[in-house]
Parts: structure tokens; C-alpha cells; sequence
């Protein structure tokens, strides 16, 4: 480790240890062997508590042997030393201490980096990870980017549009840099293989970066199966066109959606966007946003990632969160980041408020005059949302005129969805998904309230400490379960978040998550999942792996938990919410077609005869 700059000082056993990191005063990494002095199986979780909380940094544990895992407390890295020799068991550590330079934690194998977009944004990342000369990949949600003893050397990204051939190069590299949520896994690796054509990149990191913000600064892009038009008219001949003008003109007369005009132009989306403006501000294009049959509603605590959620079409309503006389609205200028940082730091703790009666009308009011609505919203027993939601669809109906050419007035359905969280989230994203395959209002209103039963939601807390704060425990539970290292099993029934179990040690905890979920789910059905996590996404990737592993999962999202359940769970909340589908269902619930962009490879054309 000392050629590679880091300075290392031995310790006898690990009273020494702690001494040192008492004495040195500033974060760093101890690496331990569990099978030296002080680290015997009866006194080991209070020992490992002990050295966790005088590192100041990350413990990392070496050991021949395999040390149980409710033995470790959560915060705890351990490797197996058997079998690795010395430049493997080196690449780990540095592995951890690349994490700590770049603000994201290793996996609990300490094979490769976990963290969320949201802390971890991808140009940050990016220019730290360069800065450090790593090699390996850095995986997003829709792509990837390819480094080389620091320097980018590749990029694909999923298209937007119906192509299923990824976008390469510069064009990837600055889609991948507008990403703000999402899972992001940093994978070093020795050697790489030549970057295919489209996806090289031959430009500095910094100048890659310029780029990218300056491309994003055109804001949100439209809906990908938004429809282009070209209006002839005396503009169309007045108008002196680019020649990227004109390539946008020629994709839009010949039918294409904004997303195959976005893949197929050499330049970046922003710099296409801005031709796109210019020519609907000189009147020779206009843009459609695709309509469904009707719109779907949800509020904020669904937890729905805001790219999925505007990919299909599903408008959010925010609650509202309050810290002392700050208030603020979740998802618009709270976001998850930001909101646990004040969790941790602010005096006041936070109280969360359902969206007003006149949020829901001005939104009703906006949608109804062109489509029917279903509103879907966490469980009147946890908010009074569904309640306001309710009182003003009545007040919209009455007001609302009909349609053109319509003989009934706009249909509104309200439904509790009695979870909350990501559980909510599937259930907005099935309404969405059956309103794209053209059933009505109420049929998809009556599907949901189906397919609420089927609804499962499990999450473990990492400390009581803000159950506390909320009332919802006594201190004396608290500190008890302090003490004894306690995580509390949580669930919803019949609308209500109630404990379901308990365990000792956050590690100890995933395993039994299983069991209890083996308890509702087949393993044998399709089933949608979710995992949810407030700041924790190392854990969340875990939960996820062992979800994936046991169940017949069809999608799996990974999301960051926002107000409605982090104020009372708090940071390092992991859960896990899930659908489970019959086949019949499966086909109504399924990905869009557009949605599967980038999923297969391109059909090979038949040979001649």
C-alpha cells in the first residue's frame, strides 16, 4: 500500500489499533485480522462496535477465515483473505480508499463501488475518478462510461428512440452526464478491450465535462414519443437553414418521434434541441407530446424516479415537508440528498403535510378538459392526501365542462393505494402502463384496486433513533435498542406501517426480509419489485441481488426513499416493495415497447437467396 502513497502503520493487536486511531485524529482505514488478539467470537460485535466508532473512517477486517455476518456490525468491511493473493487483496483496499476519495462505498465484497446519482453526480464522479487514473467502467441505469488510466476512452447509452443499437461516443458521454438518479456501479479492471466504433472518445476529461454541462443546460428534454411536423409555408422558404437544421427537418417530414430524430443526429441531444427551438420558433416545426387515453396522478411519496415517472406521462403532485418555519415541497426544491443532510444537521424534526385540496384542483382542472384521470395516493390511514385528493375530484367533476363532442362529463377515479413508498410507485407505474394499452378510467381504476392486495412492502430501519423523534418509540426503546444493536422489521397492513420483526445487526437483517417475504410471494409467479433506500445504496444493491436471486422478478427498480417514510426511518433504511402479477396481467403491466430501446441488438438482415 505504501507505493501507492498511502502511509501504513502496524499494530500489535487491537487495543493498539484503537489507540492509534484515537491518537492520529483523523479519518482513515484500519484493516484488522479477525483471527489476532481481541477479536475472539464471544467479545467480537463489541469489539468491532468499538474500533467502528474510533476509526473515524471506514473498518475494513482481513481474515483467513469467514466471519458469520450478523457477527459485523453494518458498518464493517470484511475479506476473506483465503484464496487472494497480495495484489488482489491490495486492489480491494485501494478500491476502499478510491471510495472514500470519491464519496461512494464499496460493495460488501469490496469487489467494486455502489452509490446513487443523487450524491455521486456522473461528471463529479467522473473528473474524480480520472483524477485518481482509474481503470475500469463506470455502469448507470442506461449506459456506460469507459476510463483508462484516467482518461475517458468510450461511452454508449441507450437510445431514446425505437433503434435498439446504443448511442456511442461524445453523444453518450453527455446523455450519461444529464443522469441525476439512479444506481451507479464504479467496476476497476486490469486490462480493457478496444472501444467498438462509435463508442471511442478521444477528447480530455475536462473538456468532456465543459461539454456535457453546456449540453445540459438546455433543461429537460421532451417526451421522446413526441411527434415532429413540418409546416410549408412562406417561413419554410424564408428561413435559411444549418445543415443540422436541415437533417432535423428531413428525420420530422419522414415520420420520426423525437427520440429517433435525438439517436440520429451526430450532435448531442442539447445541441439538437436547440435546433429544434430555433425551427418551431420560426414556425416551420412543431412538436405533439404523445397523449394516452388518460392521465395518471400521484403524489410524491411514491418515490417514483422523475425520469420514469415523465416517460410515462405520470404527473406527481408534492407534499409538503417542514423543518421548523422552512417548508418546502418534495421533489421540486427538496431533494432526497438534501433532505437527509437537514434530517441529520437541522434542530427542528421534520413533519411532513399532504398536497391542499386547491393543489389537487389546479391539477384536475388542467388535465380533464383533454383526458379522463385516475388518481392514485398513499393510504388514508398514513395521510390525509387521498382525502383532499377525493374532495377536489368532486369539486372538478361538477365544474369541468364536457368535452367536445363528448355526451358525458370527464371521468375522475381516486384510489387509496393502502402502501407507500415504492409500493405506491408500482402501482402509479401499472396504471400508466394500462392507460398507454388503451383501458379506461374506470377499468384500470378497478384493476388497481385488484391489484392493491397483491401489494408488499418490508423495510429495515438502521436506528431507532428517528422512530424516536417521531414519537413512535420511547427513549428508553430507543437506547435499549442502541445498545443491542436492534433493527426493526417494518411492513404495511391494511394501509398502516406496523413492526413485523426485529433483529440484531443490520447484516442479519436482509436474509430475514426474505424469509417474510417468502411468506406472501410465490417464487414461482412473476412478480415487479422495487428496493427503496434512504442514503444506503450499497444495501440497497445487496437487497436487490437477494431479491432477483430467490424470485421470479420480471422489473426491478432502485430508487432513493424520500420524506414520507425517511422522517420517521432515517437514514440507512433499505425496503423492498413488490407486485406480484399473474401472466394474464403480466402482458398489461409489462415495459412499453419503447421502453426496451436499447435491450436487444439490432435483427440481422437475411441473406441473399
Amino acid at each position: 500500500m505504501a507505493r501507492f502513497g498511502y502511509e501504513v502503520v502496524p499494530a500489535l493487536d487491537a487495543d493498539e489499533g484503537m489507540r492509534y486511531a484515537g491518537g492520529l485524529g483523523v479519518p482513515l482505514v484500519m484493516v484488522a485480522d479477525v483471527d489476532a488478539p481481541g477479536f475472539g467470537d464471544s467479545a467480537v460485535r463489541e469489539r468491532l462496535g468499538e474500533l467502528d466508532r474510533a476509526s473515524g473512517g471506514t473498518l475494513v477486517l482481513l481474515g483467513r477465515r469467514q466471519v458469520a455476518e450478523e457477527e459485523l456490525p453494518r458498518a464493517v468491511r470484511f475479506l476473506a483473505v483465503d484464496g487472494l493473493g497480495t495484489e488482489e487483496m491490495v486492489r480491494r483496499l485501494r478500491l476502499v480508499l478510491l471510495g472514500r476519495e470519491v464519496g461512494i462505498d464499496t460493495d460488501p465484497s469490496l469487489d467494486h463501488l455502489v452509490g446513487d446519482l443523487e450524491q455521486a453526480p456522473p461528471l463529479e464522479l467522473i473528473r474524480i475518478l480520472s483524477s485518481a487514473r482509474f481503470t475500469g467502467q463506470v455502469e448507470m441505469p442506461v449506459g456506460e462510461v469507459r476510463l483508462r488510466r484516467g482518461e475517458v476512452v468510450a461511452a454508449t447509452a441507450r437510445p431514446l428512440g425505437s433503434r435498439y443499437r446504443p448511442v456511442g461516443g461524445v453523444k453518450a458521454f453527455c446523455r450519461l452526464g444529464r443522469l441525476r438518479q439512479g444506481t451507479v456501479h464504479v467496476r476497476p479492471t486490469g486490462g480493457m478491450a478496444a472501444p467498438a466504433p462509435g463508442e471511442a472518445i478521444g477528447s480530455r476529461v475536462d473538456d468532456l465535462v465543459i461539454r456535457a454541462v453546456e449540453d445540459a443546460t438546455t433543461g429537460q428534454l421532451p417526451h421522446p414519443r413526441s411527434r415532429l411536423s413540418v409546416e410549408i409555408g412562406p417561413a419554410f422558404f424564408d428561413t435559411r437553414f444549418t445543415p443540422s437544421q436541415q437533417r432535423v427537418l428531413e428525420a420530422a417530414q419522414s415520420g420520426a418521434t423525437l427520440g429517433i430524430v435525438l439517436d440520429e443526429q451526430p450532435e448531442c441531444d442539447g445541441e439538437v434541441v436547440e435546433d429544434l427551438n430555433f425551427l418551431i420558433d420560426a414556425g416551420v416545426l412543431s412538436i405533439e407530446e404523445p397523449e394516452a387515453r388518460l392521465y395518471v396522478v400521484t403524489d410524491s411519496s411514491a418515490d417514483l424516479p422523475e425520469d420514469l415517472a415523465q416517460r410515462h406521462g405520470i404527473r406527481v403532485v408534492p407534499l409538503s415537508v417542514a423543518f421548523g418555519k422552512d417548508v418546502y415541497h418534495d421533489g421540486v426544491d427538496l431533494r432526497p440528498r438534501e433532505f437527509y443532510d437537514l434530517l441529520q444537521s437541522h434542530p427542528d424534526h421534520p413533519a411532513t403535510s399532504p398536497p391542499t385540496v386547491a393543489d389537487f384542483m389546479g391539477r384536475y382542472r388542467e388535465l380533464l378538459p383533454r383526458r379522463d384521470v385516475v388518481s392514485v395516493h398513499i393510504s388514508e390511514v398514513l395521510s390525509q392526501t387521498v382525502v383532499h385528493a377525493r374532495q377536489a375530484g368532486g369539486e372538478a367533476r361538477s365544474s369541468v365542462p364536457r368535452r367536445s363532442g363528448e355526451d358525458r362529463p370527464p371521468e375522475l377515479n381516486v384510489v387509496d393505494s393502502r402502501v407507500v413508498s415504492l409500493g405506491l410507485g408500482l402501482l402509479a407505474l401499472a396504471a400508466a402502463r394500462m392507460a398507454a394499452r388503451d383501458l379506461t378510467a374506470a377499468q384500470v381504476a378497478e384493476r388497481l384496486e385488484s391489484l392493491r392486495q397483491r401489494v408488499g412492502t418490508l423495510f429495515v430501519a438502521d436506528t431507532l433513533e428517528f422512530l424516536r423523534r417521531g414519537g413512535r418509540i420511547g427513549g428508553a426503546q430507543a437506547w435499549i435498542g442502541k445498545l443491542l444493536d436492534i433493527k426493526p422489521i417494518l411492513g404495511v397492513k391494511d394501509g398502516e406501517v406496523v413492526a413485523v420483526d426485529r433483529v440484531r445487526g443490520g447484516r442479519a437483517a436482509h436474509p430475514r426480509i426474505l424469509e417474510l417475504m417468502a411468506e406472501r410471494a410465490d417464487p414461482d409467479l412473476p412478480v415487479l419489485a422495487a428496493v427503496a433506500h434512504a442514503n444506503a445504496p450499497v444495501w440497497a444493491d445487496r437487497l436487490r441481488k437477494l431479491v432477483e436471486e430467490r424470485y421470479r422478478v420480471e422489473e426491478m427498480l432502485v430508487a432513493e426513499m424520500g420524506p414520507t417514510v425517511g422522517v420517521h426511518a432515517g437514514p440507512g433504511t433499505v425496503g423492498v416493495a413488490w407486485l406480484q402479477v399473474s401472466e394474464e396481467e403480466l402482458e398489461l403491466l409489462a415495459p412499453l415497447e419503447e421502453e426496451k430501446a436499447g435491450e436487444r441488438p439490432p435483427t440481422e438482415p437475411e441473406p441473399p437467396a
